[in-house]
């Protein structure tokens, strides 16, 4: 009986040393891919990792716990928007000072310029109305 028990042993031992040894296999594989991936290949790395996010985004109503592992991914694509959305709007705010500073340049030289045009048509005309006077 003892040797009975003793075989149930060692198999199940075996069985736990074989999938121990599968899972340090399959991990040491992985591990050596994405090294190789982050080494050798980044571009495919970082389209690997954005379409994984996508899929994780895409999906994560569906489930709770993709829900959970997508919290941290929404907080920063939310953070993202409202920056650019600031940055967007502070564009637009400078670009309407800028543009209201150059109009109101533009007018004042139009008005200094036809200003001195008026005054020196006045003068002409004074001159000319002396002129006909004279005659």
């Amino acid at each position: 009986m003892l040797e009975l028990l003793g075989q149930c042993w060692d198999l199940v031992l075996g069985l736990a040393l074989s999938l121990w040894g599968v899972a340090v296999l399959v991990w040491s594989f992985v591990l050596g891919v994405l090294v190789h991936l982050h080494v050798e290949m980044p571009r495919l790395e970082g389209l690997l990792v954005g379409v994984a996010l996508a899929w994780l985004m895409a999906r994560r109503d569906r489930h709770p716990l993709l829900r959970v592992l997508s919290a941290p991914l929404k907080l920063v694509i939310e953070v993202l928007d409202l920056a650019w959305d600031h940055t967007i709007e502070a564009i637009g705010d400078s670009w309407s000072v800028v543009t209201g500073w150059v109009r109101g340049s533009l007018s004042w030289a139009r008005q200094k310029v036809t200003g001195l045009w008026d005054q020196g048509l006045s003068v002409l005309k004074g001159l000319r109305d002396r002129l006909k006077r004279d005659q």
